[in-house]
């Protein structure tokens, strides 16, 4: 039944008022509606067109609403505010333009940079609305519409390699089984081959009957962002059929392999997945700005208290001294005058006073950013060769986050392995192969390099090279039964398997029940498709969404049962025995061969070509952790064949110890804690037979489910869950598969250097404990000395008590890491409020450096990474290569998504993506600790340049009678922070470079400097604001009073004061760049020296129609030699101060960057600093001399920070290695 929708208040509004379409809770789509005749069909028939639009503005309210995003900033508004006041008559002496000016300047540049952006998402939307499709008319013929012209209801017919217009219901294909093959790059960056597949009802249909209206109507569930969830049924000829995603085509995919297909629109524009889940621009406040904020709100109270300070002397002076000066021309002294003066200088003041938050700040941050994301996305260390692309910054404004992070978490499976399946091992009833040389005579291990160009492999030549003993020579002499596996026919790639084994051969061979009921199990339960081979004639490659599947089947094909094609519900294998069914198919093969029959080939051993019919699938998904098909044999036989997780599998097997024995069991266990010591990726499979009846029962209830719509209590993939899990029990376990999933290049030195930078590494995987732990400890995360704690338990009082003793252990320790190993139950249940704070102070005990949690599902993921941001407040960062990791990447500070087998869903939803995961250390390490570096200067230079401006508007006050008289030009005033001091910090903010790329990937330790907050923090930021203020009152008591001396206006000391500020800052610039290139310094020339054209310029006959009071002012100002000695003794004065406490700081109490500086061009030096940090011992023992190198040389005659000259340093090295 059609339910009606509830209706919004906003529905008697045209522009809010929903498609007619819409209306119900189901959505109704009529075969080629939109050429009906019918009115009433038309009027309720009525959807979203399929235009695109993913701008964020319309030209009609660009402005509108540009601006009120833009006064959501604190800063932004503030000076908007500062702004009006500066417009209300006699409240200031400052021009409207002063404070207008800089603010209309930094909402045009981020205006100009959001209209860019938004323009180049129109170009795009506008290319793709505009490309064209075919569109079937009633009658069958076509007519080519533009993709925004198409309409719900539309049928079209969409030809190989284009892309897909709208969401789509396949009906037919130039196939005669109604199939396509898709590719899904542009939806998750899959690029494998995937298969979709009409209903057998509609693939017949010719065009002609497919285009009358009304042939079909299609009822589906409304949009919603779910990428691959869809339920819907398509009735025709009085039946109904149910609808699942195998028969949907999402708009963005294309269609490969097949010549066309005709499909059904059934969502369009906006409304299609792809657009659903097309994430606006997402924005992240990073560390820096929200300390920056607090500073702000100290600032401004600072601020009122000056301002509240300078009118209560304002409202005294008016009264009780006003009035004997009489150039005031003030007749009225009484304290109501007094007071009403005073309550306009109080606005007056805080718009002369507004200097001191510089709002050029803000848009020179993102310039800066945007400029750092460049550099990132041009660095030539994160280009990767295998996919051709370079590290993206997807972000512009957590740059210098990068350079703060203190935990990282990842995943395991692409993250730190490389997701490149191989088949290594397998236990089947108890049995293992491939696990020694004796148990796999003949496997190669080096990828088969030694195969024939017609995929047999050659085993005799690895006798020749010596790799079987003697007694495996006389074992293969005994065993004669045992086929030679270079007879083999093999399909597929021979990189998803490492296992070649005779032994399981023979036992195919012989007949063993067990071993062939495991192979035919792996090479029919998969989704798999076999593509012929275009490199070797005659053979297939496999294809699927999941590599492990592929690595399944090819070891199937490896031991010869060989899968060789999938036509809808029939899948043809070639076993290497002769069965009855198979039989007279083999005779025909053979006959065709001999014959020259087009696609055969002579076959090197006897076998059989047998047919499977596919009954039903049920598919892999991570709530269910499992796969399983029905299948029924040539002999009629029905059996279900299943796969998944060993703990999923191990409860749903069957108890009957005559299905499965005792001693299967210890075996099988054996072998699986043998397979997850060794890192292996383990499963179970398992078979039940079913008898007709029963399978029928099950069959008409799935069909039910299957053709059912959502309601109140279960979604229809839930129902059918439910009802596939009634099947998917009490089977017989036939045994185990071990795949290997190789660790990336990279990954333990990457980790390595991670570790020495003070970073904690949590791994978040879906993997069994096991395998984890063990890939933890290849890879170098967990080190072999490591104390290794299990979290196990599942109920809240076994988690607490088991919390506790965990505690006692680490506190009794005298390990010096050690690593946390929780799974996903457990951690559960160690979240609830009674054991979460146990919980987190275990996980951040001071000896654990590394915390492992297995079988997590990805809102587990996200929940933890959002529990340690908020509960630590530390910043944090995620990294993950698959769907599964998304919710992870988007809950942390920081996002990095890993372009990788599993697509790109992961990469375009991160802040940044990269290829490898060994590209963190470029990122974090150096690009990451520059940015910090750079980005923390830039702020405390610009507060002090301009609490420096702010100190002489003060002093300023108690020399003009406490009035509210600027001591500038408000066109001096404005170009200070645009032009004279602003391109020496942005290009120093991009380029300067206190260590280089070798430094700081040689030396991890000096990420600690950002991990801790140690360049911008509350004692730096008020540090740097009393130098200024200390600066600023230096600078107005040399050159005012000297130029008040010589002057008789108080506009030339303005001038003098103004340009010995501008000089000033400019020096304060030099001696912070630690990195001079020739733009740099070219730079700072030549900002004083235009300063110096303008300031005649502006003085003279151009200027006087804006601010005729400093006609010639200039001229006065540089005519006496005075002025040139007084800027010249300030400049050195700055210099000297700079140069003195740096000088003091590295001899006493240098920075680990002061001494890595020091060590740049003497190898000894470098050395021993190295040996300091990174010897153990240091951190133990107190006495430890770190002048010595490992070679137990002495450096006496060391006159640097190493040397023997400066003892003292030997503490802060034993600092700086603990």
């Amino acid at each position: 039944d059609v339910q009606e929708t509830k209706k919004s208040c906003w529905d008697c509004l045209p522009c809010y008022r929903p498609y007619a379409g819409d209306t119900t809770k189901l959505r109704e789509i009529v075969v080629n509606a939109p050429y009906s005749q019918d009115p009433e069909l038309l009027s309720r028939h009525q959807f979203m067109d399929n235009y695109v639009a993913t701008t964020r503005y319309r030209w009609w309210n660009f402005i509108f609403k540009n601006l009120y995003e833009q006064f959501q900033k604190a800063a932004n508004f503030y000076f908007l505010i500062m702004a009006i006041i500066t417009s209300i008559p006699g409240v200031s002496t400052i021009p409207v333009y002063a404070t207008v000016t800089p603010l209309a300047f930094v909402l045009a540049v981020t205006a100009i940079k959001d209209g860019i952006d938004d323009y180049k998402r129109y170009k795009n939307d506008r290319e793709l609305n505009n490309r064209t499709v075919e569109v079937l008319v009633p009658g069958g013929d076509t007519q080519v519409l533009k993709w925004d012209q198409l309409q719900v209801g539309h049928v079209v017919k969409v030809k190989q390699d284009t892309n897909f217009p709208a969401d789509l219901i396949l009906l037919s294909s130039s196939e005669e089984n109604g199939e396509c093959g898709i590719q899904t790059a542009n939806l998750d960056g899959e690029t494998n081959l995937k298969i979709r597949q009409a209903l057998k009802e509609t693939v017949s249909l010719s065009p002609e009957h497919i285009a009358k209206v009304g042939s079909m109507t299609v009822k589906c569930e409304r949009p919603h962002p779910q990428l691959y969830g869809f339920e819907g049924q398509l009735f025709m000829d009085d039946a109904h059929y149910a609808l699942n995603p195998s028969h949907m085509l999402l708009r963005g995919a294309m269609l490969k392999e097949t010549k066309f297909v005709y499909a059904l629109v059934i969502y369009t524009g906006n409304q299609t997945k792809v657009m659903l889940n097309n994430d606006p621009p997402r924005f992240k406040q990073s560390h820096m700005d929200k300390v920056m904020n607090k500073q702000l709100y100290l600032i401004f109270i600072l601020q009122f208290c000056i301002v509240f300070t300078c009118t209560v002397l304002s409202g005294w002076f008016y009264v009780n001294r006003a009035g004997k000066h009489w150039y005031f021309r003030i007749e009225d002294t009484s304290v109501a005058a007094g007071t009403q003066d005073a309550v306009t200088n109080f606005f007056a003041f805080y718009v002369l006073l507004s200097v001191m938050v510089p709002i050029s700040l803000i848009v020179s941050m993102e310039l800066v950013r945007l400029g750092q994301a460049v550099l990132i996305n041009v660095d030539n260390r994160m280009y990767d060769s295998e996919d051709g692309k370079l590290a993206a910054a997807r972000s512009t404004t957590l740059s210098e986050e990068l350079g703060q992070i203190q935990y990282i978490f990842s995943d395991k499976t692409g993250t730190l392995t490389s997701n490149q399946m191989a088949f290594e091992k397998c236990s089947i009833s108890g049995v293992m192969y491939g696990g020694t040389e004796k148990d796999t005579i003949g496997v190669n291990d080096s990828k088969r390099n030694k195969s024939g160009g017609d995929g047999s492999f050659d085993l005799k030549s690895q006798h020749k090279d010596g790799l079987l003993t003697e007694a495996d020579r006389s074992h293969e002499r005994r065993a004669t039964r045992i086929p030679d596996m270079s007879t083999i026919d093999v399909d597929g790639d021979p990189r998803f398997c490492n296992m070649s084994d005779p032994a399981l051969l023979f036992k195919l061979l012989e007949g063993d029940e067990a071993a062939r009921s495991y192979v035919l199990a792996l090479a029919l339960c998969h989704t798999v498709s076999a593509v012929t081979d275009i490199t070797r004639p005659g053979k297939v490659i496999y294809q699927g969404e999941s590599t492990d599947e592929i690595a399944l089947v090819t070891m199937a094909s490896f031991h010869g049962v060989r899968f060789v094609s999938r036509e809808r519900d029939v899948v043809t294998l070639v076993l290497p025995w002769v069965t009855q069914e198979g039989q007279q198919q083999h005779n025909d093969s053979k006959g065709a061969a001999a014959s020259g029959g087009p696609g055969h080939r002579r076959s090197n051993t006897m076998g059989s070509r047998v047919q499977f019919k596919i009954l039903q699938i049920m598919a892999f998904s991570s709530d269910r952790k499992r796969m399983a098909v029905i299948v029924q044999y040539p002999d009629g036989s029905i059996r279900v064949l299943i796969k998944g997780a060993d703990d999923v599998m191990e409860r749903r097997a069957s108890k009957d110890p005559q299905v499965n024995s005792p001693d299967m069991w210890k075996t099988t266990h054996s072998h699986l804690f043998q397979f997850s010591r060794e890192g292996l990726r383990v499963m179970l499979v398992g078979e039940r037979v079913l008898d007709a009846k029963s399978y029928q029962e099950w069959s008409k209830r799935y069909a039910e489910a299957s053709e059912s719509f959502a309601d109140k209590g279960d979604s229809r993939q839930e129902k059918m869950d439910r009802i596939a899990g009634e099947i998917e029990k009490d089977f017989k376990v036939l045994g185990v598969t071990a795949i290997e999933d190789k660790l990336q290049d990279g990954v333990p030195l990457t980790l390595k250097l991670l570790k020495k930078a003070g970073i904690k590494i949590w791994v978040l995987t879906g993997d069994k404990q096991n395998t984890a732990v063990n890939i933890g400890k290849s890879c170098g995360l967990i080190g072999w000395d490591y104390q290794l704690e299990y979290l196990r338990a599942t109920t809240p009082e076994d988690v607490m008590k088991e919390l506790k003793t965990i505690k006692q252990h680490l506190e009794l320790s005298d390990k010096q890491g050690a690593a946390l190993m929780v799974t996903g139950a457990s951690l559960e249940v160690g979240l609830e409020d009674k054991t979460q704070e146990l919980l987190f102070e275990v996980m951040n005990h001071p000896i654990v450096r590394v915390v492992v949690a297995s079988r997590m599902s990805p809102k587990q993921k996200a929940r933890v990474v959002t529990l340690v941001k908020t509960k630590l407040h530390v910043v944090t960062l995620a990294v993950g290569d698959g769907a599964n990791d998304v919710s992870m990447i988007r809950a942390a500070h920081v996002g990095v998504g890993i372009r990788g087998k599993e697509g790109m869903q992961a990469a375009n939803s991160s802040d940044y993506a990269i290829s490898k995961f060994r590209f963190l250390t470029q990122l974090l390490l150096v690009h990451g600790t520059l940015s910090y570096n750079r980005n923390a200067i830039l702020i405390l230079y610009f507060f002090y340049k301009n609490i420096m401006m702010a100190v002489q508007q003060i002093y300023f006050v108690f020399v003009c009678g406490y009035s509210s008289e600027e001591v500038f030009d408000g066109y001096m005033l404005n170009t200070f922070n645009l032009c004279w001091t602003a391109l020496p910090i942005l290009l120093f903010s991009v380029f300067d470079r206190p260590a280089n790329v070798d430094e700081l990937l040689e030396f991890p330790q000096l990420y600690l400097s950002g991990l801790h907050g140690d360049l911008f923090n509350f004692r730096t930021f008020w540090i740097s604001f009393f130098e200024a203020v200390v600066h600023g009152s230096v600078v107005w008591l040399m050159t005012w009073y000297t130029a008040h001396d010589m002057f008789d206006s108080y506009w030339v000391s303005s001038v003098a004061t103004y340009t010995v500020v501008v000089l000033v800052a400019n020096t304060k610039m030099a001696m912070i760049t630690t990195t001079w290139f020739w733009f740099n310094a070219l730079i700072i020339i030549l900002t004083v020296l235009v300063y110096f054209g303008f300031i005649y310029l502006y003085c003279g006959p151009i200027g006087f129609s804006f601010s005729p009071w400093l006609f010639g002012v200039i001229q006065q100002v540089m005519a006496r030699p005075m002025f040139y000695l007084v800027a010249l003794w300030l400049c050195i004065s700055v210099f000297l101060q700079d140069y003195l406490v740096y000088y003091v700081q590295r001899i006493f109490n240098p920075t680990l960057l002061m001494l890595v500086q020091e060590c740049r061009n003497d190898t000894s030096k470098k050395q021993d600093l190295i040996y300091a940090l990174n010897n153990k011992s240091a951190r133990r023992k107190s006495t430890t001399t770190y002048t010595k190198a490992p070679n137990g040389r002495n450096n006496p005659g060391n006159t640097g920070m190493m040397g023997a000259k400066y003892p003292q340093h030997e503490a802060k090295l034993k600092m700086l290695a603990t």
